[in-house]
């Protein structure tokens, strides 16, 4: 009996899942990631707070992908050295099975530091992005999305980042 019960919810979970995914369909949502770090260099010790807010929309343009357009703001500190960046670009993300999630996208950033009121950089460049993960369903059309994502900037952004995500989605 234990196992009839089991069997019926994993199909049921995947009957849900791949229906969401379907041609024609769209998905809107926001994520972020938040981090934060403290390094000890020559007995200077320096906190550094992350945080960076994106929203996607994307429409399934054939069952499982979907394509879209990302927005995003990001903001960081270290000391009294403030940094802020907005991004727009593309992204394409495939639902296997409704159960994973992976996607590739490029936005190009721009952005600017200061130190107290001074601005000491202006940068631009992009960041091409890998990301995987999975929607944990809470109904038929919301899913909360944990994942990982990988930047690799380019331009003025010459840096490589690993981060943990987490996103709320509406599909509909």
């Amino acid at each position: 009996m234990k196992k009839l019960i089991l069997t019926t919810l994993i199909v049921a979970t995947f009957t849900v899942a791949c229906a969401q995914t379907e041609q024609g369909r769209w998905v809107v949502g926001v994520s972020s990631n938040l981090s934060f770090g403290s390094t000890n260099v020559d007995g200077a010790n320096d906190n550094i707070s992350n945080v960076h807010l994106s929203g996607q929309a994307g429409y399934f343009i054939m069952d499982n992908l979907a394509a879209g357009l990302t927005l995003g703001v990001g903001a960081s500190r270290q000391g009294e050295l403030k940094t802020s960046s907005t991004s727009i670009g593309p992204f394409a993300r495939y639902y296997i099975n409704g159960v994973f999630y992976v996607g590739a996208g490029y936005t190009t950033t721009s952005g600017k530091s200061k130190n107290g009121s001074t601005t000491t950089n202006e940068f631009d460049g992009g960041n091409l992005l890998l990301e995987a993960g999975y929607p944990v369903w809470l109904g038929e059309n919301v899913a909360i999305e944990p994942g990982l994502n990988y930047l690799l900037g380019t331009g003025d952004i010459n840096r490589s980042t690993l981060a943990a995500t987490a996103g709320f989605r509406l599909y509909f």
